[in-house]
């Protein structure tokens, strides 16, 4: 007999009480707990109110075969992987299709073999204990994920404010409950930071690296300049970056005189609306990545208006892709955010509504994370 803690049930289904019977004594030999039940109605309250681990479904019954009740439980959530055995005197080849077809795992016929069907009870209940088991991992991870997610909204805030006058907004969607993109805005030394950047991966990994990242923005000292902040970044990130994973990011810094000084590495080019026209911004540095090299950081600035806007996006939004396989692109990024700031809407929320109409149906592949200043 088998354990207390192996015990399995097993719900034996057919018309004939001879039949309920006999399964009943050669499985309760074999340590299987036993439920009976003589037609598809009695079934179905048996596995409503108990955890069955295998049906022995009879095909001939009474008002309800076994093929079109097998049939009905597999467009139940609960009994999708529930292991069905059809035990029927039905010949075997027709049978097998028969069962296959209408949502059985395996057929058995009658006058059936005792090694064979304990055989294949053991079989399917091994499936569905690994199946089980999954299920439990996979449950445990998303409430780890939706944990984590918790603690990323505290650590990257959406954040919308106004700083003489100029709006700061941000956007953070993940893919994953939890993602590697990152961007933050805040007031330091009475200038305007802006920072964005993008872990190569998703998932925990990457939004770890995304939390080292903001711990070094904390460490960095308020009398550096856009220059030496971004070397004292990449030195750190990159001590600790792994060499398959790499890190794209823009740096700005607006002052109060509307002067914009940034540094790219590697990232979307950033975009500006002024005087009616969207632009790219120029300037290209090296990404950060999981080994040392030494990098020349350009700072590249440009004076802004009042009444212009400065827009910086990660590239989860340029390869979304449409169900056609067709990506938006920085060129599409570039229409996009035009057209969202010349509609008046809140534009970070109309560029986010544009991307997902672009993707139709089909679900962007990658986090997103964008900011939007306006002057």
């Amino acid at each position: 007999m088998a354990n207390e803690e192996s015990i399995h049930n097993i719900l034996i289904v057919d018309d004939v009480p001879e039949n309920v019977e006999l399964l009943k004594y050669l499985l309760q030999q074999e340590g299987f707990k036993t439920y009976t039940a003589y037609s598809a109605e009695e079934a179905r309250l048996v596995l409503l109110n108990t955890a069955i681990d295998t049906l022995l479904l009879d095909v001939n019954m009474p008002v309800q075969d076994g093929f079109s009740f097998c049939r009905e439980l597999r467009t139940m959530d609960q009994f999708k992987l529930l292991p069905i055995l059809f035990i029927t005197s039905i010949e075997r080849e027709v049978g097998f299709q028969e069962a296959m077809k209408n949502g059985g795992d395996d057929f058995i016929n009658k006058p059936f073999n005792k090694r064979e069907l304990v055989a294949k009870i053991h079989s399917v209940i091994r499936l569905k204990d690994l199946q089980d088991e999954l299920y439990r991992q996979k449950s445990k991870y998303e409430k780890e994920l939706q944990t984590a997610r918790r603690v990323q909204d505290q650590l990257i805030p959406e954040k919308s404010f106004i700083w003489n006058g100029i709006k700061a907004q941000t956007l953070f969607h993940p893919y994953l409950q939890i993602g590697g993109d990152f961007v933050d805005s805040w007031i330091e030394e009475k200038k305007l930071h802006i920072v964005i950047a993008d872990c190569s991966g998703h998932g925990p990994s990457a939004a770890l690296i995304g939390a080292m990242f903001k711990m070094q923005l904390f460490n960095l000292v308020s009398t550096m300049d856009l220059r030496e902040r971004v070397a004292h970044l990449r030195k750190n990130m990159e001590l600790v970056l792994p060499e398959d994973y790499a890190i794209t990011f823009c740096y700005a810094i607006l002052d109060q005189d509307l002067k914009l000084s940034y540094v790219n590495g590697g990232h979307p080019a950033p975009l500006v609306y002024m005087d009616g026209e969207t632009k790219f911004l120029k300037g290209m540095s090296p990404m950060i990545m999981g080994i040392n090299f030494a990098a020349n950081d350009e700072v590249q600035s440009v004076q802004l208006k009042t009444g212009s806007m400065f827009f910086m996006y990660t590239d989860g939004a340029s390869e979304a892709m449409n169900p056609n396989s067709e990506y938006i692109t920085e060129e599409g990024m570039k229409s996009i955010f035009h057209d969202s700031v010349t509609s008046g809407k809140d534009i970070l929320q109309s560029v986010q509504n544009k991307i997902l109409d672009f993707c139709g149906s089909s679900t962007p592949s990658d986090d997103m994370a964008m900011v939007c200043i306006q002057l």
